[in-house]
């Protein structure tokens, strides 16, 4: 009996190691996360709305722990952005292909205002339907509110809270909102001013930390394909031994 159970405690043990790196590697690795200030790769740009004829103006000022933008909105446009965007398809100044924000699950951004009750917070995202070449003002607009005060505060939400702009919907001839994001096709992400904007008074919007995280479901599966794989050959082995214990014993 001893020749016997060496085998399986040898083969118990190497599992049981081998199940303790699984679950470190699952509880380490598991959480995917982007940061995109203070140590962001992203370009940063000022953003106005100069591209719809108007004349409001943003004036970046950027340190190594702060981001801020002095916005001033004085056009008679529609629904003026003004403020600072991140190229999320540029990294390090080079070109890269959309980036995939439905990787994450919740998205903090630390900010504050001089006078505005909030902003907002807006990722454009290429539709494959209704997004066009060379045409900033048909990429799908899909934004949230955050509240902000003259202290810079944390907000935190899910990124499941992103809903078309109602004006980029009629814009598009749409009836109503198809429910879509194309998060996986995000183009960049800007914050822009929120309620309680003044035209023609200048505002300030100051950035402290934009950061999302969430679950790597990609990881998740391939671990636990890895599990299922380490339980089938648990078994197998076990089968394995289990018939020669009984060889063993019938000849005997």
């Amino acid at each position: 009996m001893k020749i016997t159970r060496r085998p399986r405690l040898a083969a118990a043990t190497i599992f049981f190691i081998l199940g303790l790196v699984w679950a470190g590697c699952f509880v380490k690795f598991r959480e995917t996360s982007c940061e995109l200030f203070p140590n962001t790769p992203f370009e940063i740009y000022e953003l106005t709305d100069a591209s719809q004829g108007g004349t409001s103006t943003a004036v970046l000022d950027l340190s190594d722990s702060l981001l801020g933008v002095e916005i001033n909105v004085r056009s008679g446009v529609a629904y003026p952005a003004v403020g600072i965007g991140f190229n999320l398809r540029s990294v390090d100044n080079r070109p890269v292909d959309y980036f995939d924000f439905s990787m994450y699950d919740t998205m903090e951004v630390e900010l504050a205002t001089k006078r505005m009750s909030s902003v907002s917070v807006r990722i454009l995202t290429d539709d494959p339907v209704y997004s066009k070449d060379g045409f900033r003002e048909t990429l799908r607009p899909v934004v949230y509110n955050v509240p902000a005060t003259r202290s810079l505060t944390s907000v935190k939400f899910p990124v499941s809270n992103f809903r078309t702009a109602v004006w980029w919907i009629a814009a598009m001839g749409m009836d109503e909102d198809d429910g879509f994001t194309h998060l996986h096709r995000s183009v960049s992400l800007e914050i822009t001013n929120g309620d309680g904007v003044m035209r023609g008074i200048p505002d300030e919007i100051s950035v402290k930390k934009v950061h999302a995280w969430g679950i790597n479901r990609d990881f998740e599966k391939v671990m636990y394909a890895i599990l299922l794989l380490m339980g089938v050959t648990l078994t197998i082995m076990e089968t394995v031994m289990f018939r020669k214990r009984d060889n063993t014993s019938s000849k005997k």
